[in-house]
C-alpha cells in the first residue's frame, strides 16, 4: 500500500497552484496523494505520513490553527498564514497536477446565486484551465499590499508556453502586475494566437495603461470583466487616465473597479469614488482592508457589492438603517473617551 500525503485546501476559490505542485512532486516519488477541501471536519482515507495545508485568507488563520492538533507536524502555508513560506525549490520546479481537483470540489467555493448546474460548468472550466505565473513580484510598493513582502521585485519566471497544456482552453494568469511587464504585449499576442480565454486573477494596473496594451487586451477573450483598482484618492488622475485609454478598446460594461476602504480614505472619499465610477458606468467592488470590522464599512461593502445601490441609496439601505443609530452612538462614545 502506498504511503499517503494529505493536502488540505482550506479556502481557495480556484485550484491551488502550490498544492498542485506538491501533488506532482510526491506522486513522482511514488506516494499516494489525497486532496481534502473540508475546513471543519477534515479527514483522509488513511493516516497521512505528512499533511500540508494552504490558507489564502487571513480571516481564516485562527480557525485553521485547530488543524495542528489533528495532524501533528502539519506544514501550513499560503498568504493567509505566512507571507514568507515558500515551496521547496524541487517542488516549485514541478508542473501542476491537473488531476488533483474535481469540478465538484470547487462548486461550494463559488459565490453568487447561479444554479448548481451553472456553477458546475464554471468549476469544470476552472479545473481544466492552465494556471500559473509568467512573472512574480511587482514594481509598486503599496503600503496596504502584501506582494512586495511575499514576492519582491518584478521578474520573469516562465513563458505562456510553460503554463499551457495541449488541452488548455483557458489560462488563469496569477501575475501580480501584468501591465508592468516589459513583455506584456508579446504575452497578450501569444494568448490571442493560441485562442485562449484569459482570467487575470490579480487584475491589471490601470495606471500603467497605454494604447498598445489596451488594444491588445481588447483583442483577447476574457473569462470575466477586466478588473483594476482605485485604492487611494492620490491615484485619481492616473487611474482615470488609464480608464479612458482602456475604454477605447474595452467597453466599460466589461470593467470592474476595486475600491479599497478602511485603509486611508474617509467615508466621503469612499462615496465620491463610488459615485464617480457608477456615473461612468463602471461596476465598483468594495474591498475591506484586512477584513475591516467597521460596521458602517461592512454595510457599505454589502450595499455596493450586492448591487443594492441600484434600488436604494445607502442611507435608505435597510440593514444599515437598522444599525445606524447604535453605530453613531458608539462613534460618539469612542470620540469622547
Amino acid at each position: 500500500m502506498q504511503t499517503l500525503i494529505g493536502l488540505i485546501d482550506y479556502d481557495s476559490r480556484i485550484p491551488n497552484l502550490a498544492l498542485m505542485k506538491l501533488s506532482t512532486f510526491y506522486k513522482r516519488q511514488g506516494y499516494a496523494v489525497h486532496l481534502n477541501m473540508l475546513t471543519r471536519e477534515t479527514a483522509f482515507p488513511a493516516t497521512p505520513a505528512q499533511v500540508f495545508c494552504s490558507v489564502i485568507y487571513q480571516k481564516h488563520r485562527e480557525h485553521a490553527r485547530g488543524l495542528a492538533a489533528m495532524y501533528p507536524g502539519i506544514v501550513m502555508g499560503g498568504t493567509g498564514w505566512d507571507l514568507r513560506t515558500e515551496l521547496p525549490p524541487e517542488a516549485e520546479a514541478c508542473s501542476p497536477d491537473y488531476t488533483l481537483y474535481r469540478a465538484e470540489d470547487l462548486v461550494p467555493r463559488l459565490a453568487g446565486i447561479a444554479t448548481r448546474a451553472a456553477k458546475l460548468a464554471k468549476a469544470q472550466e476552472l479545473v481544466t484551465a492552465a494556471i500559473g505565473f509568467t512573472a512574480r513580484g511587482c514594481v509598486r510598493r503599496c503600503a496596504f499590499c502584501e506582494v512586495p513582502i511575499k514576492e519582491g521585485a518584478l521578474r520573469q519566471v516562465a513563458t505562456i508556453g510553460d503554463l499551457v497544456t495541449p488541452t488548455s482552453k483557458t489560462l488563469i494568469l496569477l501575475n501580480n502586475n501584468l501591465t508592468a511587464q516589459a513583455n506584456v504585449l508579446d504575452e497578450l499576442t501569444e494568448i490571442k494566437s493560441r485562442g485562449l480565454r484569459l482570467d487575470i486573477t490579480q487584475g491589471i494596473d490601470v495606471r500603467l495603461m497605454t494604447p498598445e496594451i489596451a488594444k491588445a487586451l481588447g483583442e483577447v477573450s476574457h473569462v470575466r470583466s477586466l478588473h483594476y483598482a482605485w485604492d487611494l484618492m492620490a491615484f485619481e488622475r492616473q487611474v482615470w487616465r488609464g480608464i479612458e485609454i482602456l475604454s477605447r478598446y474595452v467597453k466599460r460594461y466589461r470593467h470592474l473597479c476595486f475600491m479599497l476602504v478602511g485603509f486611508d480614505t474617509t467615508s466621503e472619499e469612499d462615496q465620491y469614488r463610488f459615485a464617480k465610477l457608477t456615473a461612468s458606468k463602471i461596476d465598483p467592488y468594495v474591498m475591506l482592508y484586512n477584513d475591516c470590522q467597521d460596521l458602517r464599512l461592512r454595510h457599505f461593502a454589502r450595499w455596493v457589492n450586492g448591487r443594492f445601490y441600484k434600488v436604494s441609496s445607502f442611507e435608505e439601505y435597510t440593514p444599515w438603517m437598522k444599525t445606524r443609530a447604535g453605530y453613531m452612538q458608539q462613534q460618539l462614545t469612542l470620540a469622547a473617551a
